[in-house]
């Protein structure tokens, strides 16, 4: 970035900016970033400038005062500093009227916002005329009303659910030195429907902004007011307690309601993630245990004042974007990153514009997008991973051995709030690809399970492609049919993918025919490795080659114990004999754990992501060679491969890119 550094300047050392003096000269930082100026004299030019940095005079004053020889390495310093962030222009802020008693009273709220934007008197002239409306309990309107009172708020208005608790809120005001100009206290209304439906209407309308803390999870204040308040275009900060933490939203603006109306998303990301008992608690209705009450409830209103605060004075920074939990035990506060807007788990959201359903377009475009290597792949994903509102709440390798194999467990939650988080695995011999692997069937399993959350036209478009053009999703009854998802790097790496695990879900389990040998020469080492493994074990194990769906793919199915725990297809059998024997190895490994920690040893060893394992796993050359070849097969097999791209959830989508789904049926 490069600032224009004229005369006209008028620059303002921010207030939130340190400097101290090395050996060859300064180092300067601030929240924003720190630098290190180089020069002798650097540091004794900043000391004896920091105090001119007002903002009140130009350059052109300032260099005035400064002796002609320094003059050229003071406007470069300055000039430095205003690239950095460190110091800004006053020159364009807005003109503002508070007087010099509000201004020396309020310099730390002042001094806050000019720390991260603009014109910060205006912006706080702006807060103190604005209309602020708080709906709780009384001991959280004593937090609301001691931080907006120390904020400078003016015009505040409590709305408390009874009398005894206006009168409590109403007494701890006495005690105050100083309290808002306009203080009103309000009886809540019953509801937001029928007869006190003007009153809440009336309450909030003249709102320039909403604080809401709730202590009712269920279908009670919490979401009636989300509704209401995006009905009538006020901005809402909103905390919900719990009994283990209160969480506080990020500010629900009418421009960006999170997408879906009443901002309810983090609200079913948090749902998403906890087992059915617990959802059944948080819907029953008021915690009664008491913790979001007292020291917690002031805590928590002072968290939603800030958010409040910040949003009204334009100051914006990544917390505010994220969930705020306070721990109701601890008292600590954290953050979680917020996805967007979930699938709406009600089955009533709106469908997507036509537009945006139109196989054809979607496929257009990630056909035109870079692919995504990965380590960015793997990084993007980090964010989902959160196991509170995330929709991978949950990776870890604790609970499984890690021996021959490194082994993964991911949990997936569920949007649509049907069955609790699903867990699948990933394995590899190396750590980080177990990890990899995990991540990569959890984001295609998350993917799936937002679909089938989200209302869809009938019947669902896709794109065909083996024909190459747009045609309905095959239905399962009619025919051959079988789907597989996969997210990958590039569209054809996950098309071949998925229409590779489709394929497999149609080739019949029983073992067929003689048994496929396995050439030594073919094997890489890791291959190798695992065939030696499962060899010493105490296990009966055998691949077979059995009937593909397309006659030209080599098929395989490998058994344990007479029981097949893993199908694969792939154009190359060397491949697919590579990715069964790892699955195999995969299964006799989680088996003899059970058996050694005392478990049921099962009468059929499964994978748990899928019965049998069929999901591929790909070469590293494979691509767009190898998928042209299985369509080529498809087609000659009078099957057709529909792919639908998974993007009902678009915050996730857009970590993953290439999620997609392929519908396998008679062409």
């Amino acid at each position: 970035m490069t600032v224009q550094t004229t005369d006209a300047v008028r620059p303002r050392l921010r207030g939130d900016v340190y400097f101290t003096a090395m050996p060859d000269g300064a180092f300067v930082r601030s929240p924003r970033g720190s630098v290190f100026l180089k020069g002798a004299s650097v540091h004794r030019l900043l000391t004896a400038l920091a105090p001119a940095l007002t903002g009140a005079a130009t350059l052109t004053e300032l260099l005035a005062a400064v002796p002609t020889p320094q003059r050229p390495s003071v406007r470069k310093l300055v000039g430095t500093l205003l690239e950095r962030g460190f110091v800004r222009d006053t020159g364009s802020d807005l003109p503002h009227s508070l007087d010099d008693d509000a201004a020396e009273r309020y310099a730390g709220p002042v001094q806050f916002i000019d720390s991260f934007t603009n014109s910060a008197a205006r912006r706080f002239q702006d807060f103190r005329a604005a209309r602020l409306v708080c709906i709780c309990g009384p001991d959280a309107a004593r937090g609301f009303l001691s931080a907006l009172t120390d904020c400078g708020a003016t015009r505040l208005t409590l709305v408390l659910p009874d009398p005894d608790g206006m009168l409590a809120v109403h007494q701890f005001a006495a005690t105050l030195p100083e309290v808002p100009a306009e203080l009103a206290f309000v009886p809540a209304p019953s509801t937001t429907d029928g007869a006190d439906a003007t009153d809440w209407e009336t309450l909030l309308r003249t709102a320039d902004a909403v604080l809401h803390l709730a202590d009712q999870p269920g279908a009670g204040s919490r979401e009636a007011v989300a509704r209401l308040c995006a009905r009538l275009g006020r901005p809402l900060v909103q905390g919900l307690a719990m009994a283990d933490a209160v969480w506080i939203w990020p500010v629900r603006t009418p421009a960006a309601p999170d997408g879906d109306g009443d901002g309810d998303a983090p609200w079913r990301r948090l749902l998403a993630t906890r087992t059915e008992a617990e959802r059944r608690t948080l819907r029953a209705g008021p915690c009664s245990d008491g913790l979001h009450h007292g020291p917690v409830a002031e805590l928590a209103a002072i968290q939603l004042t800030f958010r409040a605060y910040c949003h009204l004075t334009g100051v914006t920074t990544p917390d505010l974007a994220a969930m705020a939990r306070l721990d109701t035990t601890t008292l600590e506060v954290d953050h979680h990153p917020v996805l967007g807007p979930a699938p709406d788990s009600s089955g009533a959201g709106p469908q997507k514009p036509v537009a945006e359903q139109d196989p054809a377009r979607r496929v257009r475009l990630l056909r035109a997008a870079d692919p995504v290597p990965d380590p960015l792949f793997l990084e993007r994903l980090t964010v989902a991973c959160d196991r509170h509102v995330g929709p991978i709440p949950d990776v870890r390798e604790r609970d499984h051995p890690q021996s021959p194999l490194f082994v993964t467990e991911a949990k997936v939650a569920d949007p649509g709030l049907h069955t609790e988080p699903r867990a699948v695995l990933g394995a590899a011999h190396t750590a980080h690809g177990a990890r990899a692997d995990a991540l990569r069937r959890a984001a295609a399993t998350a993917l799936e399970l937002a679909r089938q959350a989200t209302p869809r036209p009938a019947p669902e478009p896709g794109w065909d492609l083996v024909a190459e053009r747009a045609r309905p999703v095959p239905a399962p009854g009619n025919g051959r049919y079988a789907h597989g998802m996969a997210a990958e790097a590039d569209l054809d790496r996950s098309a071949l993918a998925g229409t590779l695990a489709a394929l497999a879900r149609l080739v019949p389990v029983q073992a067929a025919g003689d048994a496929a040998p396995v050439p030594p020469a073919e094997l890489t080492a890791a291959d190798r490795q695992c065939v030696e493994l499962l060899t010493t074990a105490d296990v009966r194990w055998s691949v077979h080659r059995v009937a593909s769906p397309a006659a030209a793919l080599p098929a395989f199915a490998f058994l344990l114990d007479g029981a097949t725990v893993a199908v694969q297809v792939h154009p190359d059998a060397a491949t697919a004999l590579s990715a069964g024997l790892l699955d195999t190895l995969l299964a006799w490994q989680l088996a003899r754990h059970r058996r050694e920690s005392g478990g049921p040893d099962p009468a059929g060893v499964t994978v748990p992501d899928a019965v049998p394992s069929v999901q591929p796993r790909l070469a590293a050359t494979d691509g767009a060679d190898q998928l042209a070849t299985t369509l080529e097969q498809l087609r000659a097999a009078g099957l057709c491969a529909v792919l639908q791209v998974l993007d009902d959830d678009p915050a996730l989508a857009e970590l993953v890119r290439f999620g997609v789904r392929v519908v396998i049926g008679d062409a």
